[in-house]
C-alpha cells in the first residue's frame, strides 16, 4: 500500500506486516510514545530514522 508521510509528505510503500521495512527498527518506549502522540499514520523511513536519532 502506498502512503504519504505526514511529516515530509513523500510517498512511500507500507506493507503493514512483519515484512515491512519498518520492522527492522527497534523503537524505544520514548520513540513509540512520541509517534503515538504526534502522528496518526506511518512515517517514511527517513522521517522515522530522524525521529529515532532525535529522541535518543
Amino acid at each position: 500500500m502506498t502512503k504519504k508521510c505526514p511529516r515530509c509528505h513523500v510517498i512511500f510503500e507500507c506493507k503493514h506486516d512483519s515484512n515491512c521495512w519498518c520492522s527492522k527498527y527497534n523503537l524505544t518506549e520514548n520513540v513509540r510514545e512520541f509517534l503515538k502522540i504526534n502522528y496518526v499514520d506511518c512515517l517514511c523511513e527517513n522521517c522515522l530514522k530522524d525521529i529515532i536519532s532525535e529522541i535518543r
